[in-house]
């Protein structure tokens, strides 16, 4: 079914994008941001994946000089061509004045481009014509083309001299470089443009260069009426613009596991909600030039508590803090980088603290000076944390957020525990990593990073305008013995009493261990009982298969069969265990694994994703802070599933509470971690059934660990780049689909963006619904299009195959039946909806919306109807 979403006045408001990227294997995300790309001929690219996104591929053919091994040599020597020296090694030079060059360029040259697909061809080497007989044969050759392919754009590049006489035959001229001279460029490229041919400039520039100079270059460009690209001279499909890509970045420098850093346990989950990619760089192991590496594009750095700098690190330190403070990048210390009194004086003269830096003992004598109660993230009173406690002054004209004092014999100290300043920020707390912060992190890090431009992030908390919902059961207690009637293990009392009433997509995981009886205090005879099970808990449709490895190692360093574990018990699993047509989805890890690099890579070489459970582990009564729901990049990226869920038996009330408490903003999905233990007693069932039965109540959108690993991982992988003022475009997999800016960033105009299927505003959020596709374009403007049929929210997975101003065709998909909401009607405006033969009319309410409930998979038709036609009805 053809789609007809959003086109029309599209071309007319989008400027053109150009991209020239002659590397042998082009980039196909970053392809995905452009509408116009220039390829070599023979570069392996998808042309199918980009075309469907409404990009036109243009082949680069060189029409004089091919390969002395290629078939147009061949076909050269039979014909009779001759064949001349050429400029490169390996190569060889069609002489163009011979009688059958023409043929050759046209059925056998730009033929073969033509056959793998491409949209049109960029026709080179012609600036080496010497004689006049080459240019009538290239004046042939393109006229032959045109009639040859006439759906096929012809550009050319070089040969400027042709333009007036092929004209009527070309789509536009490329100019790559300088040419001559800046001057004489820009000359031709007016005569080109006053020919009525489009010009296509691709510029030179160095990696460093402002964004500034090549948006004044690009505007100078433009305002000739040439479309414009920037990249380096290797034209290896280095982007420098005009399309700008957004990175956000965080550099945290620190001293031994990552994980254990006061960064990872405090502010990076809050970081990731923001939006930002958190690089972690070990100062134990890491030489210099890899921080400079880093801090390409960084927008602000950390110097974590746990560094421990090298001897000879402290210059590079400081002089790296010169560099934040001239580049007005900010810089954030959770511990002190300096060891003794003449580093503190450096870094106090450097970054304007006070005080002598050193850490006092001072006991029950502290006492809070003062702190953000604004900013708390445990109402109520607050104790001092005097551990660590530091002689440390915030600088002049900094904002403090905690501070501690500590009064002893005729001397007072003060401790600046947590500030705002110039140059960045200070949050000097121990207790953090093991208590949780005093401080929300949220407020801190937004006003640490300062002013910077809105722009869109992709959420992994929610889909279709609802909070995401992900149920999984780990494999722990899958053969305990039950204290039901008849002592069924647990496995079948999880499948009887759980999987079977509840139609939410549940993860299961099995370890191949336990199945097979191989685990310790497990008997090899009962094996056939626990495959039963397991065959039977798979046959269910709502339930996902994910693998828990063979033996279940808490530390896969330590694991000298990662190959059995991880892809053996796939293979188990999938040729013994599931039903014709499943597969495995999901590496689940045990719960507190210690992963390695190298194991995560290969789930994902096996084709899976995998997911690494986070129970909740702060203090009791505490608010947790956001936790990342992704770790490690590229191979070793890992998705992590916090749940609110703590250690031990399961808390159905303990976990209620914390999920609705957390319902103001959407920082996470209820992520639902379940094991076989707790189908093991009444009690357990009973608290799960709670747990489930609320899940079922809310307005929640279920999805699988798989899919939502998945989601996370595009998530992190999606790239932004920024067309205009308010104007985004985003390039993904599709399969993180929810943009989240702030409310007051404007509303989507719906005319002009493309992919978008609707929008929600929560609070002081806006979520923009896309279509999932590989390349969405948003743009936002204070009015958008309040006239415009919107997806407002659904229960369930949705796929537009039709969108207009009044009416949309769509299928639904989910295990129980879907509401949807639509916004962008008229007040009172009726509706006629189909998903059946029988249509149903409903009134838009005061706020122009219509709610419905429709079958778990079924196709939908909604149509706004005119006064006219409601009167007919």
């Amino acid at each position: 079914m053809v789609m007809l979403l959003q086109t029309g006045v599209l071309s007319a408001v989008n400027p053109i994008r150009l991209m020239m990227d002659l590397s042998p294997q082009p980039d196909a995300v970053m392809l995905s941001a452009f509408d116009l790309c220039i390829v070599d001929a023979q570069a392996k690219v998808n042309l199918e994946d980009q075309q469907t996104l409404g990009n036109k591929m243009l082949a680069r053919v060189n029409i004089f000089e091919v390969a002395a091994d290629s078939s147009a040599a061949k076909a050269a020597r039979s014909v009779g061509v001759p064949l001349l020296e050429a400029t490169e090694k390996g190569r060889v030079r069609l002489d163009a004045t011979h009688p059958h060059w023409v043929a050759l360029v046209v059925h056998e040259i730009v033929q073969s481009a033509a056959e793998r697909g491409f949209d049109g061809f960029v026709l080179t080497g012609l600036e080496t014509i010497s004689q006049d007989a080459e240019r009538a044969g290239c004046l042939a050759a393109i006229a032959s083309l045109d009639q040859a392919y006439p759906d096929k754009q012809l550009v050319i590049e070089g040969g400027l001299d042709l333009v007036p006489e092929a004209r009527r035959a070309l789509e536009g001229v490329l100019f790559v470089g300088d040419l001559e001279s800046a001057g004489y460029r820009d000359q031709r490229i007016r005569e080109v443009k006053r020919l009525g041919v489009r010009p296509l400039v691709v510029d030179y520039a160095d990696v460093g260069v402002s964004k500034a100079d090549i948006a004044e270059r690009a505007q100078h460009f433009r305002g000739m009426g040439a479309v414009p690209f920037f990249t380096t001279p290797a034209l290896d499909g280095t982007h420098l613009g005009p399309l700008q890509e957004i990175t956000r970045r965080i550099l945290v420098i620190h001293s031994g596991a990552a994980g254990e850093t006061f960064t990872a346990r405090v502010l990076h989950g809050s970081l990731e909600w923001l939006g930002y990619q958190v690089r972690y760089v070990d100062a134990g192991i890491a030489a210099q030039p890899v921080w400079e590496k880093e801090m390409a594009q960084v927008h602000g750095v950390i110097l974590d508590a746990t560094l421990a700098p090298q001897p000879g690190q402290q210059a590079a330190l400081l002089g790296l803090a010169d560099g934040l403070i001239s580049q007005q990048v900010p810089l954030l210390l959770t511990g002190a980088p300096w060891g003794n009194d003449e580093e503190f004086q450096a870094w106090a003269q450097k970054l304007g603290l006070g005080g002598s830096g050193k850490s006092l003992a001072v006991g029950e004598a502290a006492r809070l000076r003062l702190i953000e109660h604004a900013w708390l993230q445990e109402a109520g009173a607050v104790r001092p944390r005097t551990q660590d406690f530091r002689d440390l002054q915030a600088p002049a004209g900094a904002r403090v957020l905690s501070s501690l004092q500590a009064n002893g014999g005729k001397t007072s100290r003060v401790f600046d525990q947590v500030f705002l300043a110039p140059w960045g920020g200070l949050w000097m707390d121990t207790l953090a990593r093991v208590a949780g912060p005093q401080l929300q992190p949220l407020p801190f890090l937004n006003h640490w990073l300062g002013n910077r431009p809105v722009t869109p992030v992709m959420d992994v908390a929610s889909q279709n305008g609802r909070r995401l919902l992900v149920p999984q059961i780990s494999s722990e207690g899958f053969t305990q013995t039950t204290s039901m009637k008849g002592l069924p293990i647990a496995a079948e009392v999880m499948t009887e009493r759980i999987l079977s009433r509840y139609s939410l997509p549940f993860t299961v995981a099995v370890c191949e261990g336990d199945l097979r009886g191989l685990n310790p205090g497990l008997d090899p005879r009962d094996a056939l009982r626990y495959e039963t099970a397991a065959r039977s808990l798979f046959a269910l449709p709502q339930v996902h298969a994910a693998s828990a490895s063979l033996t279940r190692p808490k530390d896969w360093a330590a694991s000298p069969k990662m190959e059995r574990e991880v892809a053996g018990t796939m293979a188990y699993i999938h040729r013994q265990l599931l039903p014709a047509g499943r597969h495995v989805e999901l590496m689940l890890w045990p719960e507190g694994s210690v992963l390695t690099p190298a194991a995560v890579a290969f789930s994902h070489r096996m084709g899976v994703e995998n997911v690494l459970p986070v129970w909740q582990r702060d203090l009791l009564g505490r608010t947790p802070v956001p936790i990342a729901m992704s770790w490690g990049r590229a191979e070793s990226h890992q998705s992590l599933a916090p749940s609110l869920r703590r250690p031990g038996a399961l808390d159905a009330t303990a976990f209620i509470a914390q999920a609705e408490a957390q319902d103001s903003r959407w920082m996470a999905p209820v992520h639902v971690a379940l094991n076989f233990h707790d189908a093991s007693s009444e009690a357990g069932l009973w608290e799960m059934e709670r747990l489930l039965d609320w899940c079922a109540a809310q307005p929640l959108h279920a999805m699988s660990s798989a899919d939502h690993a998945k989601l996370v991982r595009d998530a992190s992988r999606t790239r932004f780049f920024i067309q205009g003022e308010g104007h985004w475009i985003i390039v993904n997999a599709g399969h993180a689909r929810t943009l989240r800016l702030p409310a007051s960033a404007g509303i989507p105009d719906l005319d002009r963006s493309i992919g978008i299927a609707g929008y929600t505003r929560r609070g002081e959020d806006l979520y923009i619904h896309t279509l999932g596709r590989r390349r969405t374009e948003l743009l936002l403007t204070p009015e958008g299009s309040p006239a415009h049929l919107r997806l407002a929210g659904s229960s369930g997975h949705v796929r537009y195959l039709e969108a207009g101003h009044h009416r949309a065709l769509l299928q639904v998909a989910d295990l129980r039946p879907v509401e949807l909401a639509f916004a962008g009607i008229q007040p009172g405006a009726m509706c006629q909806i189909f998903t059946s033969d029988q249509p149903q009319y409903i009134l838009a309410d005061a706020q122009g919306q219509v709610e419905v409930t429709v079958p778990a998979q079924t196709t939908i038709r909604l149509e706004v109807l005119n006064s006219q036609q409601a009167a007919m009805r």
